[in-house]
Order: structure tokens, then C-alpha cells, then sequence
């Protein structure tokens, strides 16, 4: 899937919800509420539709923030390198 080929967001969960969400509001965020938020994100991701399409597109654009396809950028980067392999 090319990067730029995004139709499958019309069918994502995560449209009614707030993008502070998935990418938070800044830095300053504490571990803690950060792995809160991320968990809250993630259970939006495993009841949508479109999870697998997210994610290809979040690893073809290498997106650096936020959680896509119910991965973390931490998360998304460790599947990147394991493909690497």
C-alpha cells in the first residue's frame, strides 16, 4: 500500500474520537498517564475495521508520533526492524 492511499480512514474507529488520544498533548506527559492514554488508544484500535491498514500506512510513512494500527511509535519501530531482518 502506498502511503498516500488513505480511503481506509473513512472506515476508522478512531474518527469520533480525540486525536489527544492517539498523539497526546505534549512532552511534559508523565510515563504513567502516557501508558494510560496509549492503553485507552489501543482498545479503540482492536475494535476497528481498518487496524491492518492503518498500521501498513503508519509503517510505509514511518509516522514518528502517536498510535496507529494500535501500535506505538516505540512499537511501530521494533516491526520495523524485524522486517529488517
Amino acid at each position: 500500500m502506498a502511503p498516500t492511499d488513505t480511503e481506509w480512514r473513512e472506515g476508522a474507529a478512531c474518527l469520533d474520537q480525540p486525536a489527544l488520544l492517539f498523539f497526546g498533548m505534549d512532552d511534559s506527559e508523565n510515563p504513567a498517564a502516557r501508558r494510560l492514554r496509549e492503553e485507552s488508544a489501543k482498545r479503540v484500535c482492536r475494535l476497528c475495521e481498518v487496524r491492518a491498514q492503518c498500521l501498513e500506512y503508519a509503517l510505509a510513512a514511518k509516522e514518528p508520533y502517536g498510535v496507529w494500527g494500535g501500535l506505538t511509535e516505540i512499537e511501530r519501530r521494533a516491526r520495523l526492524r524485524s522486517r529488517a531482518r
